[in-house]
């Protein structure tokens, strides 16, 4: 199987639409491409977060408290809460098909902000949305 991220998928995440190709190329090479069986538990809710991921493919549940409230698929992420907040995660993430997600640690997650303006404003509505 296949472990190296393609940038192309990259370019249809929307929290990175538009970057050019160097920026896809440099967040594909901070990526490691993981391949999820249904079932599967991704994130628990209550422990720390250490890793942002993007779905390449398939579908995953939301569950705050045990109560499903959204379902993930191509394009969306999670993880980035955590990240931000420094809290604790706030949901349980459960692979409702197989999946293919794009995952980075944190350190490379808030280097790729850094770099990219673009990635933190639409990182800052993204969370501004969920929290509303």
């Amino acid at each position: 199987m296949d472990m190296q991220v393609d940038p192309e998928q990259l370019a249809s995440v929307p929290l990175l639409e538009g970057l050019g190709s160097y920026a896809l190329e440099e967040i594909a090479e901070h990526s490691v491409k993981t391949y999820v069986r249904p079932g599967i538990r991704l994130v628990a809710e209550g422990e720390p977060g250490f890793s942002f991921s993007m779905v390449l493919s398939g579908t995953a549940d939301v569950r705050v408290d045990g109560q499903a409230v959204a379902t993930l698929s191509k394009g969306d992420v999670f993880g980035e809460m955590a990240i931000v907040s420094g809290a604790k995660r706030n949901a349980d993430v459960v692979a409702a098909s197989a999946m293919v997600l794009a995952s980075m640690m944190i350190w490379d997650f808030r280097e790729m902000v850094g770099k990219h303006s673009e990635i933190q404003q639409r990182l800052d509505q993204l969370v501004a949305d969920r929290t509303s």
